[in-house]
């Protein structure tokens, strides 16, 4: 048997110094590429730890700056051989907070650029110029960033996920995900019919994600549904119908969702509003709707639930009588479906 080799990260991690050396030492690491300077005087510190993944003819860097935050300044340094292309991903939650689109960003490092930023965590994909010199013209003639809705965020979605899931990958298969990757940039940045196509796959995937993610975001909001997921998404009515049609419909995924999470909350023992309560919550006109929904997809009222629930045993979700009729093409798509 073949041992797996997953990939491992190079690492930056600046936390063991004191506190006056930290922002230098970073600082230090950086100066083959880029000046930085603080906009504040940093005595009080700047933890920064970074994972540089190494994706062959790509790098992928993922940095978490824990606190506290410290507003900086930088500037590309022009030195040969060095003219990659730099889609940057930041964060500000912590000095933002609530949700916020995070949104993608281009730079050249073989150009000058000078900027500012104040982040809790930053995603970079270095990517050689040669690797994209089919849409080198386009990306010379971009403004820079890359709009929150639409293919931009698509990408955004692809390298959050793809930060999440590179300590699963293992290194043979590294070939197919830098083939990939390449393929998705170069369709969402310069989009043609044969690009889109190529990358079709994986576009389909990101936005199903996000999909998922506004879902859950807005299950307590009457206005869930097509429209709101359309205008978040940035795509038509007729894409967003054909990415849900293994799922029966993007009503019938609300729909499940929305029990989904009823069943959850009806199986803490310690949940004590109303049946009438829960309909409204999860934007059902009243209770004997919400119960006869409940029971038609998990095969058992929600009355029942919550009487195993308080008497100690084992919540009840029966396998519903929806999934029959879906036309499923494997076993991801059941799974996907039945997820909360």
């Amino acid at each position: 048997m073949v041992a797996t080799r997953l990939l491992t990260p190079l690492t930056f991690d600046n936390t063991s110094l004191p506190r006056e050396q930290q922002f230098e030492a970073w600082r230090a690491y950086q100066a083959s590429v880029i000046d930085v300077s603080p906009s504040t005087p940093t005595s009080q510190g700047f933890a920064y730890k970074q994972d540089v993944w190494h994706l062959g003819q790509m790098a992928f860097a993922s940095a978490q700056l824990p606190g506290p935050l410290v507003p900086r300044n930088w500037k590309h340094l022009r030195k040969d051989p060095l003219d990659h292309w730099c889609l940057v991903l930041p964060d500000s939650k912590s000095v933002q907070p609530g949700d916020h689109p995070r949104q993608l960003h281009i730079r050249s490092l073989g150009r000058p650029f000078e900027g500012a930023a104040v982040d809790s965590s930053v995603s970079t994909m270095f990517i050689p110029r040669d690797l994209l010199r089919s849409i080198s013209g386009v990306l010379d003639g971009h403004s820079g960033s890359l709009e929150t809705s639409g293919l931009g965020g698509v990408l955004s979605d692809f390298f959050i996920a793809l930060e999440r899931r590179l300590p699963t990958i293992e290194a043979k298969d590294m070939a197919r995900v830098v083939d990939g990757v390449r393929a998705l940039i170069v369709a969402c940045l310069a989009p043609t019919a044969d690009r889109l196509c190529e990358a079709s796959p994986l576009i389909a995937t990101t936005v199903l994600e996000r999909a998922r993610q506004v879902v859950h975001k807005n299950l307590h909001s009457p206005r869930l549904g097509a429209d709101l997921l359309c205008a978040q998404l940035g795509i038509s009515r007729s894409k967003l119908y054909r990415l849900f049609e293994p799922m029966n419909g993007v009503s019938r995924y609300i729909l499940r969702q929305r029990l989904v999470a009823a069943h959850k909350a009806l199986s803490d023992p310690l949940e004590n509003r109303s049946m009438a309560t829960l309909a409204d919550h999860y934007c059902f006109p009243d209770a004997a709707t919400f119960s006869r929904a409940f029971r038609k997809e998990m095969g058992c009222s929600p009355s029942e639930v919550r009487a195993e629930a308080r008497g100690g045993r084992p919540p009840l979700l029966r396998l519903p009588a929806i999934l029959q009729g879906m036309q499923l093409t494997d076993l991801s798509q059941v799974l996907w479906y039945l997820q909360v």
